[in-house]
């Protein structure tokens, strides 16, 4: 599957997927609570390495997307523990990569969801609970996203390779349950959601272990956006929708 590069085009591809759904940490952020986001909220993704059409606020702004997800966070490298947008070890997960552009939403009543995986990073091992095998430590990453940038969730985006690891699936779901242990103990409101590939009959048995996994870790989730679309299966009507009839 192949993420559209802008925000202008991830709104038309996106119709269909609306969701039903490292730096220190301060004090004041450990304690603060961001916006909830809406119970139902379309958040196209912004691809990080896109810096052919403006800003990510600018984006926002101009497209009339309040909400977006923001691709993707991933290791620089499979068996590293940091991650960085894109895999890119200029972008770390600071207030120098996207920080003034998430506040400029965030003070115009919108929100960004930052989004670990992608097809590229579960395909090559980059995504941070394949890369790295400390569960606390991936935890760590993931309390550093919402501590750096105030925001109310995060989505895991597995797909490809991954929907098959399973140490990766265990280690991603203890991570998550230890972050929401860590934001209850600070009184502060945590949200994932999990991005998952679909077929025409809806959930995949990978799909369906992943989240069974995240229960029995006692990890919760809060809504699991599917990607209902790019379908193809080789039958005359899978040709009749690849080609927009």
């Amino acid at each position: 599957m192949t993420r559209r590069s802008s925000v202008q085009t991830a709104l038309a591809a996106a119709t269909a997927a609306i969701t039903f759904l490292a730096t220190g940490t301060s004090t004041a952020y450990a304690t603060a609570n961001a916006t909830p986001l809406p119970a139902h909220v379309f958040a196209p993704y912004f691809e990080g390495y896109n810096t052919s059409s403006g800003g990510l606020a600018q984006l926002s702004q101009e497209s009339g997307a309040n909400y977006l997800s923001l691709a993707f966070l991933q290791t620089a490298k499979h068996g590293s523990c940091t991650a960085y947008w894109n895999g890119d070890t200029s972008m770390p997960i600071a207030q120098s990569s996207f920080g003034s552009a998430i506040s400029t939403i965030q003070a115009a009543g919108g929100n960004v969801i930052p989004s670990f995986g992608g097809a590229s990073a579960d395909n090559g091992g980059t995504d941070i609970a394949a890369s790295c095998t400390s569960v606390s430590k991936i935890a760590a990453v993931y309390e550093s996203v919402f501590t750096t940038y105030n925001v109310p969730r995060i989505d895991l985006d597995v797909e490809g390779n991954e929907l098959g690891n399973s140490g990766a699936t265990l280690r991603r779901n203890e991570a998550i349950a230890q972050v929401e242990a860590w934001a209850k103990s600070n009184g502060r409101s945590v949200q994932f959601s999990y991005t998952l590939p679909s077929n025409t009959n809806g959930m995949s048995g990978q799909d369906k272990k992943e989240i069974q996994s995240a229960v029995a870790n006692g990890a919760t989730i809060s809504s699991v956006n599917m990607m209902t679309f790019d379908y193809y299966i080789g039958t005359t009507l899978g040709v009749l929708v690849q080609r927009g009839y």
